[in-house]
């Protein structure tokens, strides 16, 4: 096939790829799978050097076999090696912990009540016995002159142990453990002043060291010169990448219009760079020696601007592409672009094969991949006659080639889509280019001449400032947004089945591929319909918010929430609520505050019956929080419900004149148990 023959690197990071995702269920067997890789290696050595004379076209297919096997077997070997959790030397492994000796790894982040660091625990002690240990861990230090004092390469020492990160408590909400694990990060935990102190000694990489000073530099320039807050966060953050500073509402408006890739540093901002500096350089009129001296020059540049940037898949990519180009075109080779792209994905996931769930990691590489493929076909359906049509025609293709093959995770993973994403790039990427320059030689004008950089700084407020208010009112047309769409990850699979093959198809005249298109999009649409099937359950769940009580009864696609007076927030809505609305397809919610169930009423799913005592589905459930006075009688429920932390009189009140079937305890309460009850906590139950 066409991919086959042209990106000879694709072979290989398919299985690759494959290793990583598949690294899970190898984990148990993880000798054999080393066993193994070590067998093909020597199976592999064996058949190159004594059987190449004799080779048969047999040979040749079963060395082409055994050497994609172990790619995915070194693919599931480099990511093992990842998972430090399963080491016996990870800290986490020792009990018992007095202290640990933990070293800053990156530059500590200043939040509203704490200073959040990302640490390397380097040695663990027990009352007995020191251990060389490894691991990292996220913590968070209790705000004050001690902790705002720290830097990158600090050694700390933390008085006891740090907490494994929890898995998230409630269906659909965004899972942090999951996340922190694609990080390599296990446990994190906050510290007061009294569990951790200052060494007073330092390590660091001298480059990374170099990187957080000029990013710190650069903090102070913009600070200098950009008086507004909210502006100077968007200029951070379209210049070196910094998002520490960006304006929630406006952060908001340019998710929701489709731009929210510029405040991202990415290929866009690298190619202007390198366009940049090849203009300053005069490179494309340089040949022979000059062109490469130029072009080492430019090299070092990027990669410098990629240790300011933090270094991001996104920029990453970028940086390791337009090398290859730039080392291409310096000693006169040909580049495939895809082969460049394989290669830069090879790349990174070699030093972090973790990368693959990094979502900016698969945006970077899917755009990538949609502006190179679909930009051509896109800009021949209409020729402009003119240059400026020409370019805006351009723009206008590349944000659809680029939307194409990204708008399948947006759906996915932020269950949005911007509808206006074409009339918003067209307004806000010029402008982008702008600010970047302008950000640019405001810097280099700080050395040289002061009034210059702050009218270049007050030039670059105004392209900001039209940005945002262009973005903001994008934001407030009719229909602006497609929002609260949900697919599910095998749907996400089809839709992308259906894409690849459909562009074969069309290119290559590849009449087969209709056919699997149409496979795909049945398989979209039956897996939708299992989907549907399986919500069409009634059950009912307790959600986990702190300190108070919020349950949900589902009846097919409508919910009725039963919420005590501080549980309906803006953030309980957004983190906990809002998750399980989408992925359960609810189309009508209905809020009962605690209190109406004094009253009986009919309220959407439910029955009040009053006093704290409601009818759902033909069972019975008693909230105690609702109840006002005392019992007369025993009763027997289908489910007790228990909420804020209640006294032992109130528990043994209840144990004696209260059974139920299941009796939940929206808050933990250590060493009480019911008869005939069971503990859920937050779980879920279908009825």
């Amino acid at each position: 096939m066409f991919f086959w023959r042209h990106i000879p690197l694709l072979r290989f990071l398919v299985p690759f790829i494959g290793g990583i995702i598949c690294t899970d269920f190898f984990l148990a067997s993880i000798f054999w799978v080393q066993l193994i890789t070590l067998l093909f290696i020597l199976v592999s050595i064996g058949l190159h050097f004594y059987l190449r004379k004799k080779i048969q076209r047999s040979f040749q297919f079963a060395g082409s076999i055994i050497i994609l096997l172990l790619f995915f077997l070194s693919g599931i070997l480099l990511t093992h090696t990842r998972q430090e959790n399963t080491y016996t030397t990870h800290f986490s492994q020792i009990n018992d912990v007095r202290y640990m000796v933990a070293r800053v790894i990156e530059a500590p982040q200043e939040k509203e009540k704490s200073v959040s660091c990302l640490v390397q625990i380097s040695a663990a002690n027990q009352a007995t016995k020191n251990h060389k240990t490894q691991g990292k861990a996220q913590v968070y230090l209790a705000k004050d002159s001690a902790s705002l004092s720290l830097s990158y390469g600090d050694y700390i020492i933390i008085r006891g142990q740090l907490n494994e990160i929890a898995a998230s408590k409630n269906p659909f909400q965004f899972n942090f453990k999951k996340y922190y694990a694609t990080t390599s990060i296990y446990h994190n935990g906050y510290l007061t002043s009294e569990r951790w102190h200052a060494t007073g000694g330092n390590k660091v990489n001298p480059l990374y060291a170099l990187g957080y000073k000029w990013q710190s530099s650069l903090q102070n320039i913009f600070d200098h010169y950009f008086k507004d807050v909210s502006v100077r966060g968007v200029a951070e953050a379209i210049v070196f990448g910094y998002k520490e500073d960006l304006d929630e509402n406006w952060l908001e408006a340019f998710s929701k219009t489709g731009t929210i890739h510029v405040l991202a540093v990415s290929g866009l901002h690298v190619g202007i760079i390198y366009t940049l500096l090849s203009y300053l350089l005069l490179l494309g009129s340089s040949k022979g020696r000059s062109r490469v001296i130029k072009s080492i020059i430019i090299l070092l540049a990027l990669f410098l601007y990629c240790l300011v940037t933090g270094f991001s898949p996104s920029v990453s990519r970028a940086a390791i592409m337009f090398a290859t180009v730039i080392v291409a075109k310096a000693f006169q080779r040909k580049t495939n672009l895809y082969n460049t792209l394989s290669f830069a994905c090879f790349i990174l996931l070699l030093v972090n094969p973790l990368n693959i769930y990094n979502v900016g990691f698969q945006f970077s590489f899917l755009a990538v991949i949609g502006i190179v493929f679909y930009t051509d076909y896109f800009k021949a359906i209409w020729r402009a006659s003119s240059k400026t049509g020409d370019k805006v025609m351009t723009l206008i293709c590349v944000s659809l080639a680029a939307q194409l093959t990204t708008f399948p995770l947006g759906l996915y993973y932020f269950h949005q889509f911007p509808n206006y994403f074409l009339l918003s790039n067209l307004l806000v990427l010029p402008c982008i280019s702008v600010v970047l320059y302008l950000g640019v030689f405001m810097v280099m004008s700080t050395f040289i001449y002061e009034p210059v950089a702050q009218y270049l700084a007050d030039l670059a407020e105004v392209y900001i400032r039209f940005i945002v208010q262009t973005a903001s009112y994008i934001q407030q047309l009719p229909y602006s947004i497609f929002a609260n769409v949900h697919i599910t990850f095998n749907q996400l699979l089809m839709v992308y089945v259906f894409l690849l093959v459909i562009s074969i198809a069309l290119v290559q005249k590849w009449w087969q591929g209709y056919s699997l298109a149409l496979i795909a999009v049945m398989g979209f649409i039956a897996d939708d319909y299992v989907y549907q099937k399986a919500l069409l359950q009634n059950e009912y769940i307790v959600f986990d918010v702190k300190k108070e009580i919020l349950i949900g009864f589902r009846v097919k696609d409508k919910l009725t929430l039963i919420a005590s007076k501080y549980a309906y927030t803006d953030a309980v809505y957004d983190y906990t609520i809002k998750p399980y609305l989408v992925n359960n397809r609810i189309s009508k919610c209905a809020l009962v505050p605690m209190e109406a169930l004094a009253l009986k009423a009919r309220y959407g799913n439910i029955q009040s019956l009053g006093n704290g005592f409601v009818w759902f589905d033909n069972k019975s459930y008693f909230l105690t929080d609702a109840y006002k006075g005392y019992l007369n009688n025993d009763i027997e429920v289908n489910n007790l419900v228990i909420g804020s932390k209640k006294s032992e009189s109130f528990l043994n009140y209840v144990k004696i004149h209260i059974r139920g079937d299941t009796t939940i305890f929206t808050d933990k309460i250590e060493g009480q148990r019911f008869e005939k009850q069971r503990v859920l906590g937050a779980n879920k139950t279908n009825l």
